[in-house]
């Protein structure tokens, strides 16, 4: 839902309307339903996806042994070994998969030259917290560990994830502190949710929440209460903008400006200022929750490049 302060953009009145033809009349807030209704969008969403040099599924060692599944993209080249991005997907903790995030996989891959290991972490609520979080921890230090398996310089590991999946960048980001682990070299925050109480609570959760067509109140309502018990959200490894970030990495954080999750990433940015940190925040006018993953958004485009270039400047 645009707020009658900020006009429209053109391109993301066409996207909402292409949005609008394709949704059920009646939303459901039931997990099975929002993934079968999220899968159709699948196709929009990968549309005119760039190829890579070449894309891999592996099984890794997750948790306690378990399996755990990976999407790998190469970019073009050879030699050198590439820096790498462990890529975690959002999805309110709830829905969505490296399948449906597998343009912006390949967009930043290509143009920040480095391996994207995507990861299909566990999801609520058949898995609440603290699963997923523990897959993605699993996956960071597997990447990590056996970084020339995927053609990655164990150095140089990137951290990131839009959404939920910035919830979760932030934190496995304070698990690997907490355990006396080196950081990632830098992450990648968008659009993310650093506070489940100021997602559904902030000014930009009233302003943009009621109706809107990517995120709305209701669904975010939905993706907090089924991750975690709402007694628990003060945790800072549930409300990562709770928690100490007097030691995290260069961190770029990327927000739309019509995103009810707004003011969630400008408040994470402003924390990591505080506490010295280095904090880049890229802001888009008149832009959704998670815009860079539709095509023929401007905007989007603009993202990948500018998020491209963060990963870029700090490859040494």
């Amino acid at each position: 839902m645009s707020d009658p302060r900020e006009p429209m953009n053109a391109q993301v009145k066409q996207l909402f309307d292409l949005m609008r033809a394709a949704r059920p009349a009646q939303r459901v807030l039931e997990a099975q339903a929002m993934r079968a209704e999220t899968a159709a969008f699948s196709v929009l969403l990968n549309a005119n996806a760039p190829a890579v040099e070449r894309e891999e599924e592996l099984r890794i060692p997750g948790p306690k042994g378990r399996p755990l599944r990976v999407r790998v993209f190469q970019p073009p080249g050879t030699g050198a070994k590439r820096p790498a991005l462990v890529y975690l997907h959002g999805g309110g903790w709830m829905i969505l998969s490296p399948e449906t995030h597998a343009k912006l996989a390949k967009e930043l891959c290509i143009a920040a030259g480095v391996v994207v290991v995507s990861v299909d972490y566990r999801l609520a609520p058949e898995h609440p917290y603290p699963d997923g979080l523990d897959d993605c921890v699993a996956a960071f230090r597997w990447v990590r560990e056996n970084a020339a398996r995927v053609g990655g310089d164990s150095r140089r590991i990137f951290l990131g994830g839009d959404s939920a999946g910035g919830n979760l960048t932030a934190a496995t980001t304070m698990r690997l502190l907490g355990s006396g682990e080196e950081p990632p070299t830098a992450n990648l925050m968008i659009c993310p949710v650093t506070d489940l109480d100021l997602a559904l609570n902030s000014e930009s959760a009233r302003r943009f929440g009621p109706g809107d067509l990517v995120l709305d109140d209701a669904m975010m309502r939905f993706f907090c209460e089924s991750y975690a018990p709402r007694a628990s959200w003060s945790n800072p490894f549930i409300s990562p903008l709770r928690g100490d970030l007097s030691k995290f990495p260069p961190t770029c954080v990327v927000v739309g400006t019509i995103d009810m999750l707004h003011d969630d990433g400008v408040a994470f940015a402003q924390r990591l200022l505080s506490a010295g940190r280095e904090a880049t925040l890229l802001t888009y006018p008149s832009m959704p929750h998670d815009f860079m993953l539709f095509p023929g958004l401007d905007a989007g485009a603009k993202s990948v490049e500018e998020m491209a270039g963060f990963l870029r400047a700090h490859l040494e």
